[in-house]
Formats: structure tokens, sequence, C-alpha cells
């Protein structure tokens, strides 16, 4: 099994969006939530089932930290919270 060689996958570059295209998309999102919920992910660079499982407790302004519970691997870990994203949260 050791000497039997493997096919090797081809690995592409995921696609980036340029800030124009971000500011777009937040700039048409007129639900005040639905907007929170996506800049958080972007800023804090959150998965969806990241997102859709916080609560405003997990939110800590004191240390401009988001706390995430059973991330991947179902480990808890923190994320940096930007100044941007705390005053959408603020606004909610």
């Amino acid at each position: 099994m050791k000497h039997i060689p493997r096919l090797k996958s081809k690995k592409k570059f995921p696609v980036v969006l340029s800030k124009e295209e971000i500011n777009t998309i937040f700039k048409n999102v007129s639900y005040l939530k639905h907007k929170a919920m996506l800049v958080t992910a972007y800023s804090a660079g959150l998965r969806v089932s990241e997102v859709s499982k916080l609560k405003t407790s997990d939110i800590d302004n004191k240390n401009m930290q988001i706390f995430i519970r059973q991330g991947k691997e179902n480990r808890d870990r923190f994320a940096l919270l930007s100044k941007n994203t705390l005053y959408l949260h603020v606004l909610q």
C-alpha cells in the first residue's frame, strides 16, 4: 500500500472580492440584522454556522472580542471584534 502513488489533487485559489464589491454587498442589504450578520462574518472571518450560533452575550465590547462556541471541530475560540461591527450591534 505504501508504494502505490496517490493522485495529486488540484489546488485552486479562492475567489477574493474587491473592496468595492464587498461595499456594494453591504450597501444592498436593507435589513439591519442581516447586515450585522454579514459584517460580523466578514470582519471576524467567521463561518456561517458560527454566525448563526452567536448570541449577544458572546460579544465582549470591553476586550473587543467575539466568543465562538463549538466552532470547527467543536472547539471554542475567540475572534477579533472591529469597531464598525460593534457599532452595528449597538444599533440593533
